[in-house]
């Protein structure tokens, strides 16, 4: 995306919001963006509300049942008391649909600008596994609870549409590697989905305050699978985003129950084809996108065949296993 038309998609989504308010009765409004990741999140000056608003990922996550399945694991976790941004109150949240665009509303925060302290992240997405740990399977009524390891599925389906001739052999690969995950014992539970360093953000009156926003990829399955997305673009770049990713896992070990590092490992790896499956969605032409794309992938060129991974899972060996 050009520069020129991502300001005109801020424009057309300033303008549905705008629109929302003013539906919602919430009067006159001035959008302002105040994230840009693969979705946009606006403040909605003067309410205590900020939009999210599904961009990148609208595509393939059309269907709202991924935004009504967000709202619904935020506020399951804010009466449980773990720390998460909230969700606007009742209907109000949505999600709604202005002009083509799906928007969720949310609690403005005053957040820091820097990422939070790693040790005091971990331990708080540590409390948030322990809320979700406790909560059904079926979170909206009348909608299904997606599978345990849906996103090895959703890898597969963007890696199956990339016109790049390398896909077969990412494909073969998560194959490989997703017949020796589900085969893995370890009990399935609701996860963050995207537990990394840009979800995680300290609040401004209390730097040691951690929290974790950002649940739109929540899905089933074990801890490890989030863990991975906590500490796997560390260990594949290294330097300081290693240095935060190990810090917060050691935080998270505090108060966790005992890994799988066999499933971790195995984890890692097939996250890494999932983050290289919505980049090629996503596109490559942000700053430096291209650059961790080919990273990523010279990585997985030298992990070699997934089934050395694959063959370390022993089903057995599942630490939580019931």
């Amino acid at each position: 995306m050009t520069e020129a038309s991502a300001a005109g998609v801020e424009a057309d989504v300033s303008a549905a919001c705008r629109a929302l308010a003013r539906r919602l009765g919430l009067g006159e409004v001035q959008p302002r963006v105040i994230g840009r990741f693969s979705n946009l999140v606006l403040a909605l000056a003067p309410t205590p509300w900020v939009a999210r608003v599904a961009t990148g990922t609208a595509g393939p996550r059309a269907d709202p049942a991924w935004a009504r399945r967000e709202v619904a694991l935020a506020r399951a976790l804010q009466a449980g008391g773990a720390p998460v941004g909230a969700p606007a109150p009742g209907e109000l949240a949505g999600p709604h649909q202005e002009a083509g665009w799906r928007i969720t509303l949310w609690r403005g925060l005053d957040l820091g600008p820097q990422p939070p302290d790693p040790h005091q992240a971990g331990r708080a997405l540590a409390a948030c596994h322990a809320v979700l740990a406790t909560l059904p399977a079926v979170l909206v009524p009348g909608q299904a609870a997606p599978e345990p390891w849906a996103p090895l599925d959703e890898a597969r389906r963007l890696l199956a549409a990339a016109p790049d001739e390398a896909r077969a052999d990412l494909l073969a690969r998560l194959d490989t590697l997703a017949r020796a995950l589900r085969a893995h014992p370890a009990p399935p539970q609701w996860l963050h989905g995207d537990a990394q360093v840009n979800n995680a953000r300290a609040l401004r009156a209390d730097a040691t305050a951690s929290i974790w926003l950002d649940w739109e990829d929540a899905c089933r399955g074990p801890l490890e699978w989030d863990l991975a997305g906590l500490v796997g673009a560390g260990r594949i770049f290294g330097g300081p985003e290693q240095a935060w990713a190990e810090a917060a896992l050691a935080g998270w070990r505090e108060q966790g129950p005992p890994i799988d590092t066999a499933l971790l490992d195995a984890c890692i790896e097939a996250r890494a084809l999932f983050v290289v499956a919505w980049t090629g969605w996503l596109g490559a032409d942000r700053p430096g996108r291209r650059e961790r794309l080919a990273a990523r992938l010279a990585w997985l060129q030298q992990r070699g065949q997934a089934g050395a991974a694959a063959a370390a899972l022993i089903p057995a060996a599942s630490p939580r296993r019931p």
